[in-house]
């Protein structure tokens, strides 16, 4: 593994876990800490949309930060501290505010400063770990990265969930997640310890690496990137219309326990797990556009899956089935950034896609709370087979459309940007279906069946 034969990428590595832990005990269940301090459907999807806006918005703050700092990694080691603080306050929420209208604010206030860190961090950090990792192993390492970083956010979950539903079960739901939010504190401070010991290169940002937010989007024509960036950020758009509402979806229309929509959850970062490191592999070699082709296709169709069945076990389906895909459209899309975009200008154009990416994603949760709020009752009483009568199908139809349109005349605007080995969409699914995990046992029943008649043919 030669891609971990460094100080610095050992230390990326361990600083990915703490964050996946702090990801999987905390963030994972701010939706539903919402839905217990009573939110409506607007105060959810706010909940889940405006603060990362916010966050997307100071990004133009970071790359300053990046571009002028002596010290990188001291700067994204303060923010990480002070983003494991911005836990606490979080915690203590129910026992400040009754449920209602008071605490979900309270909830969207803390966590806006919350994602203020984050997008404070973001373009510091990409810049930082563009320059040191090599371009031809990028994306193995982040697959190699997120694969471990999904098993402990799988596992930081199951955690969770489980004390959240033991506390509840002695009517002391708010103690459970106060406990949750709490040990993510530790874990993200954690982090900026293990974080310093990766290496401080210095960066220089010449002149004519800078321009204005306004001068990127006139590049919209001709600019490969920019054209990559708003066929991501349309995409998470699209998204962001269903997106923020299954939580509420499924612990109030399908009422699911806290147990039940905890393995739910599971479920999308388990597949994160048995398939990342595959998806980091096929991006090195075949390119990153390639796996968004196949991935965005495939979770252009998933919104669709919800208007079939409510049974538990088919809802885990949908999920596992999401997280596999999911996983590679993030990781190609993250690691075409790197491939795109020479070191000065990295945090320059992380920032200006973040705040494209949030603006619009914001404006996805706006119009999914709205279509909730408006739709009539009666136009969504058959849109779904064996599912309830719920207003939050009107959503998963609306988003699966769009995804569509995204994929038809957003994608072929783009093209890849380095040399890299042609390979069919149907080569890829069975690539990514013949996996090996850690216990050795092989996943290959797509390309078992492929062979097969491929014998038959010859």
């Amino acid at each position: 593994m030669n891609f971990l034969s460094t100080r610095s990428s050992k230390s990326l590595v361990r600083e990915g876990l703490l964050d996946a832990a702090k990801m999987g005990a905390a963030e994972t269940y701010l939706g539903a800490f919402g839905v217990f301090l009573g939110g409506a459907p607007l105060q959810i999807g706010a909940l889940a949309t405006l603060p990362p806006l916010v966050g997307a918005i100071v990004q133009a703050i970071g790359m300053r930060l990046s571009e002028h700092s002596r010290s990188r990694r001291s700067i994204v080691s303060g923010l990480i501290r002070l983003q494991a603080l911005l836990l606490l306050p979080i915690a203590s929420i129910p026992f400040l505010f009754e449920s209602g209208s008071k605490a979900v604010t309270a909830l969207i206030g803390v966590v806006v400063l919350y994602h203020v860190t984050i997008g404070l961090i973001a373009p510091i950090w990409n810049s930082l770990v563009g320059d040191l990792l090599p371009p031809l192993s990028r994306g193995e390492f982040f697959g190699f990265r997120n694969k471990w970083m999904a098993i402990v956010t799988f596992s930081a979950l199951i955690f969770a969930g489980q004390t959240i539903h033991g506390f509840n079960s002695f009517g002391f739901e708010a103690w459970g997640f106060a406990l949750v939010f709490v040990l993510a504190a530790v874990a993200r401070w954690s982090s900026a310890s293990v974080f310093r010991g990766v290496d401080d290169v210095s960066l220089h940002v010449p002149d004519e690496s800078k321009f204005t937010f306004w001068q990127f989007i006139a590049r919209a024509r001709y600019s490969n990137f920019v054209k990559f960036v708003f066929f991501v950020s349309c995409m998470n758009f699209s998204a962001s219309i269903s997106g923020p509402y299954f939580a509420m979806y499924m612990l109030k229309d399908l009422a699911l326990s806290y147990a039940d929509y905890t393995i739910v959850v599971a479920a999308a970062v388990l597949a994160q797990f048995v398939v990342m490191r595959s998806w980091g592999a096929m991006s090195d070699q075949f390119g990153n556009r390639t796996i968004l082709k196949v991935c965005g296709t495939l979770v252009a169709f998933n919104p669709v899956l919800w208007l079939i069945s409510s049974n538990f076990w088919y809802v885990i389906f949908i999920q596992f089935y999401s997280g596999i895909f999911w996983a590679g459209f993030t990781l190609a899309a993250a690691n075409f950034v790197f491939d795109a975009v020479t070191p000065p200008k990295r945090a320059r154009c992380v920032a200006y896609q973040a705040i494209i990416n949030g603006f619009l994603v914001f404006g996805g949760s706006f119009v999914g709370g709205w279509v909730v709020h408006l739709v009539p009752q009666g136009w969504v009483d058959h849109l779904g087979l064996w599912v309830p009568n719920s207003k939050f199908l009107a959503l998963f139809v609306l988003s699966g459309i769009l995804r569509i349109g995204v994929m038809l005349f957003l994608f072929p605007a783009f093209k890849e940007v380095r040399q890299v080995e042609s390979i069919r969409s149907h080569q890829v699914l069975i690539r990514v279906t013949s996996l090996r995990p850690l216990w050795g046992g092989t996943f290959s029943f797509i390309s078992q069946r492929y062979q097969e008649r491929r014998g038959r043919k010859e």
